[in-house]
């Protein structure tokens, strides 16, 4: 949530959209059994170099695999391949390993060849560790981790903190210094009592599995990237549920989700990112968070997602959280827009719940398809809709729900009708339609919290066309004399372009500020801005 002034003359003009619908991705290369990326921002397009036959293959022949039998002093296994001493077991060679048993204080590490790929099969294995990992990939060149059909599989960080056992800072449950993939057909329990759930210091890839993840910080942590192309999640984390970030390359430190079933509780963001957010299928329920989903920036193509945020519901470029100290710089110009930052929203069904902004760019936003629905904030310092540089729709649904006093419209760029109106504050849990001149409904949906503004943006809403809103006590007639009825992107007051300023029955509204033309000395001519304000200044 950033804190913001108020001013009359807004300025949007200088910053219309600039082929923002085709800034969608990046180049992203990938081996058979290793990736590696170019750049910040994902397509949907290359969901086929995010995950590899190998990251999905659940499979292995038993007899061609090592047997590691897991007991508390009383380990065992027939192969050279492995060390154990005590409680500590080494995998020293490529190859595959199936583990069953328990080490109620032991660890598994993974020191193999830069060159060796490695298989961890958990066939009912459970391993705590109250001082360091129960899972370390000290070297790899990447590391398999399946879980086996109907068995239930448990590592966990039991301790306060945890000692250092190498040059290595590891601070998590499972952390590996080598590429991680998570699969197979079986459950996964991961506890942190201290530090993260699940770590990569280069790519993390779940590509099935069910998972229960609890952890004082992250719950799934990525440096160069966190891939999911299905599976099962349940995220209780401190801080970010799932969280990407490399602090040596800019152009890493993305998410990206293919699929899976997610249902996140964080203490932080729901889903961070220092640079792309790409969620182009999957059902994602984020039950609390301080912002819901958060990247530079963010590409929504699909999916049924759910966000209940403290803050901002979806924010691209970062806010005034604890992540965005480690991720992305504000500067200090608050209101000046961010390169590259942007939210594109094409398909999918998207539904807000956010105290602070509901839907906030730093840059641009772009919807073009899919179903968009935001309860956003009570209070005057934040709106449903929030942008520091162009906002365009060309198609879909757009409903939002907030407070008026930093309400914010789509710009003239757009090509689909959108509708803002200001309104007096009607209570939560309230039905606001859109009725046409027949009064045919053409949407209908409940905001979930008091507001005073509504936008609405469909396919059915024509230039010429006259239309109605009803919200709880209130009804107001508008005629689209332009594509954008209530647009602030020019200096002008909310409910003042194109169309009629109606009545407002149930709210005396009549000649308030939304509903007469401002001075002719409050104007500023299209593209301008304030004395001294940067351009894009809200």
């Amino acid at each position: 949530m950033r804190k913001k002034t108020i001013i009359l003359f807004l300025t949007m003009g200088a910053l219309m959209l600039s082929g923002c619908n085709t800034r969608i991705g990046n180049t992203t290369q990938q081996t058979t059994d290793s990736s590696t990326t170019s750049s910040s921002s994902i397509n949907e397009a290359d969901t086929s170099n995010m995950f590899s036959d190998r990251d999905k293959e659940v499979g292995y022949d038993e007899s061609e695999s090592v047997t590691i039998s897991l007991a508390d002093n009383n380990s065992s296994c027939e192969s050279d391949a492995v060390s154990i001493t005590e409680n500590t077991i080494t995998i020293k060679d490529e190859g595959t390993y199936i583990l069953s048993g328990s080490l109620s204080d032991g660890m598994v590490i993974v020191e193999a060849e830069d060159t060796d790929k490695v298989q961890i099969v958990l066939n009912g294995a459970s391993i705590s560790n109250d001082q360091s990992a129960a899972l370390y990939v000290r070297s790899a060149d990447k590391v398999f981790v399946t879980t086996v059909s109907g068995t239930e599989n448990t590592l966990e960080h039991s301790g306060s903190s945890y000692t250092a056992i190498d040059e290595n800072n590891i601070d998590a449950a499972i952390f590996s210094k080598s590429d991680l993939t998570l699969n197979g057909e079986g459950t996964l329990t991961v506890t942190a009592q201290e530090g993260h759930g699940i770590v990569s210091k280069d790519d993390l890839v779940l590509t099935s599995g069910t998972y229960v993840i609890t952890s004082a910080s992250h719950g799934l942590s990525g440096k160069d990237s966190v891939r999911i192309a299905n599976g099962t999640y349940t995220i209780v984390s401190g801080k970010d549920g799932i969280h990407a970030q490399n602090k040596d390359d800019s152009s890493s430190g993305f998410v990206y989700l293919a699929g899976g079933t997610y249902t996140i509780s964080a203490g932080d963001d729901g889903i961070h990112a220092a640079s792309n957010v790409t969620i182009s299928d999957g059902k994602i329920d984020i039950t609390q968070s301080y912002e819901g989903i958060e990247g530079l920036s963010i590409d929504i193509a699909g999916g049924e997602i759910s966000v209940l945020a403290s803050d901002d519901g979806i924010n691209a470029a970062g806010g005034n959280d604890s992540s965005s100290s480690e991720g992305f710089q504000g500067g200090d110009d608050q209101f000046a827009s961010t390169e590259d930052a942007y939210i594109q929203i094409s398909s999918g069904v998207l539904h807000v719940n956010a105290s602070g902004d509901g839907i906030d760019s730093n840059g641009d936003i772009t919807v073009s398809g899919g179903e968009t629905y935001v309860s956003g904030p009570t209070n005057d310092g934040n709106g449903s809709l929030d942008y520091n540089g162009s906002a365009q729709i060309t198609g879909g649904i757009f409903a939002a729900s907030g407070s008026s006093g930093m309400a914010q419209n789509f710009d003239s760029s757009s090509t689909q009708g959108t509708i803002m109106v200001n309104i007096d504050e009607q209570e939560g849990n309230t039905e606001i339609s859109l009725l046409d001149s027949s009064s045919t409904e053409l949407l209908s949906w409940t905001a979930e919290k008091q507001y005073s503004s509504i936008i609405i943006s469909t396919p059915e809403i024509q230039q010429g066309e006259t239309y109605t809103i009803t919200a709880g006590t209130a009804d107001q007639s508008v005629t689209m004399d332009s594509l954008v009825y209530g647009s602030n992107a020019q200096g002008e007051m909310p409910g003042n372009n194109g169309g009629e300023r109606g009545d407002m029955k149930g709210g005396d509204m009549q000649g308030g500020p939304w509903n007469r033309q401002p001075d002719a000395d409050m104007k500023k001519p299209q593209g301008s801005a304030p004395p001294d304000a940067p351009s894009g200044s809200k």
